[in-house]
């Protein structure tokens, strides 16, 4: 609220003194540091009395942050809080014990007092009821959490714009559908002026879709922008719904622009899982002309090597393992999603038994579009510092990443063009929790290989790469980079790789940081998988 990105539109209050008795007590001042004077203030003394703030979509909210009216008589003394994510179904924040919680408020009318949730929530609407005040209810709040589903999505390079038409470019000035991108300073305008004209944001990776947003024209003088619009979304662009508040209603229509330079928002209250928006000019001011963008959660990819067959390039290496899986150096370790990053958990690559090992997996498809590998490694948590592996795998010396169609223990000649980039460890690059391999050319393969070298004449030849997996909220260990030429797809092996042809969805409403935990997409989702969701959600 403080940053101004809550609007005076979302704050609302069961009542507020007149303003032509005391200007200074409109719920939009509801803010804490406004001016001293400034706040809301209630009409009644009374404890029905409310003061509530739309979130636009829904956070995880921590604590809040609460202020008397600054003008040394008026603030909130204690107060109860409720929240919702459809305005409709409500619950009281309640204690350790399950009782409706009555925080303490303020002891002056200046002072700012922090109070912290014994659990964090998820809403997007949340109230301040007031219970006991001084001289009369009159506050300013703050609310403190984070709030992941509200960023932009489809922005360059990955976003692509389309039209149904443009009018044609000028010199200093242009129509063109990528104009019509919120953050440029022109705008996109139809080639005619009619309805069935459209502009069409290409997101990426299927995503929870929480808002929209949009503006008039800006090159020119002239006084363009939409009023009035509707929007569809889609992940083939062959089957297009229009979107609905409820399932029950017809295709909902949104207020647009009232000048060109002001964005206006528009929160959805039923968030839809999809790749294509498009926006539907319904009516415009002179011409159709609008710069779109689209609010969501900023999109997660599958990991495409999660438990997929992996292996070392040495007999030896499978004979330990075989009889015993809990041995250090597993090939799987590196894509078991097991995030526990301690040396046992973690997957070996040495050269105890091979001059150049070589770490190898499957990821399932002939022909991915690879760009780059991105590698977490092992940084000697805990005791496993103390371990000999500690020492050898400073004799390391670098990795090298290979994409290939073809199946082998050996690394795949590289003339075929197989070898996508290595890291080394000139200034200790090799040591950094995480490495970035990207390959100087897109190398197409179903394999990917990560070949460990040692240190030349060191006293000691023995040498050790560890691999890991990481945190869950961070999505992953061996990372490949997958990218398919203007979208990214991720899949990782404990690893990532971006791949083309396929885009993986969310799944059904918010992400899982909402709720504490991250869940990892095991299988990749189809089209028709992805439109069921849609309509789930």
């Amino acid at each position: 609220m403080i940053t101004g990105d809550i609007q005076d539109w979302q704050i609302t209050a069961s009542s507020s003194y007149p303003q032509e008795w005391d200007e200074g007590c409109h719920e939009r001042y509801g803010r804490v540091y406004q001016p001293d004077g400034y706040g809301w203030c209630a009409k009644y003394k009374s404890s029905s009395e409310w003061l509530q703030v739309d979130l636009g979509v829904a956070a995880k909210i921590t604590g809040v942050m609460t202020q008397g009216r600054g003008d040394g008589t008026e603030w909130v003394t204690s107060f109860m809080m409720s929240y919702s994510l459809d305005a409709f179904h409500w619950q009281y924040v309640t204690d350790l014990y399950g009782n409706q919680r009555v925080f303490e408020g303020n002891t002056d009318s200046y002072t700012v007092k922090h109070s912290y949730l014994d659990d964090p929530i998820v809403a997007r609407f949340v109230k301040f009821h007031t219970v006991h005040w001084h001289r009369h209810p009159s506050m300013r709040v703050e609310i403190l959490g984070c709030q992941v589903c509200k960023a932009q999505l489809g922005l360059p390079p990955y976003g692509k714009l389309t039209a149904s038409s443009h009018k044609e470019w000028k010199e200093g000035q242009s129509c063109l559908a990528d104009d019509g991108f919120i953050m440029t300073n022109k705008g996109w305008c139809p080639r005619k002026n009619k309805e069935n004209e459209w502009l069409q944001i290409d997101i990426g990776p299927p995503t929870l879709v929480t808002g929209v947003v949009t503006r008039g024209r800006g090159d020119t003088g002239r006084k363009h922008w939409v009023t009035r619009f509707k929007i569809s979304y889609s992940n083939d662009t062959q089957k297009w719904e229009f979107y609905r508040d409820a399932t029950h209603l017809g295709a909902k229509e949104f207020g647009g622009n009232v000048d060109k330079d002001i964005e206006r928002y528009h929160y959805l209250n039923n968030p839809f899982v999809a790749r294509y928006v498009r926006f539907h000019p319904l009516d415009w001011n002179k011409r159709i002309s609008m710069r779109a963008g689209v609010i969501g959660c900023p999109f997660k990819v599958e990991n495409l090597a999660y438990r997929k067959e992996s292996w070392i390039n040495n007999k030896r290496h499978y004979k330990r393992h075989i009889r015993n899986q809990w041995m250090h150096g597993h090939a799987a370790r590196a894509v078991d999603g097991d995030y526990d990053q301690s040396l046992h958990s973690c997957t070996i690559l040495d050269n105890f038994y091979v001059e150049k090992p070589v770490w190898m997996v499957d990821l399932g498809k002939k022909g991915a579009k690879v760009s780059g590998v991105m590698v977490i490694t092992w940084q000697g948590q805990g005791q496993d510092r103390n371990t000999n592996y500690h020492d050898y795998m400073y004799n390391l010396d670098r990795l090298v990443v290979y994409i290939s169609d073809k199946k082998t223990n050996a690394i795949p000649d590289d003339k075929s063009g197989s070898r996508c980039g290595e890291i080394s460890r000139l200034n200790d690059a090799i040591f950094r929790p995480r490495l970035h391999v990207q390959c100087h050319n897109m190398v197409r393969g179903r394999y990917v290989y990560i070949e460990a070298w040692g240190v030349a004449n060191r006293w000691s030849r023995l040498f050790s790469a560890v691999l890991c997996e990481r945190d869950r909220e961070r999505d992953i260990g061996i990372v490949a980079a997958v990218n398919s030429g203007s979208v990214a797809d991720i899949l990782s092996v404990s690893t990532f790789m971006y791949t083309s042809g396929r885009y993986y969805g969310h799944g059904r409403g918010y992400p899982d940081i909402l709720n504490s935990r991250n869940r990892r997409l095991a299988t990749p989702m189809t089209s028709h998988q992805l439109r069921a969701n849609q309509k789930a959600s």
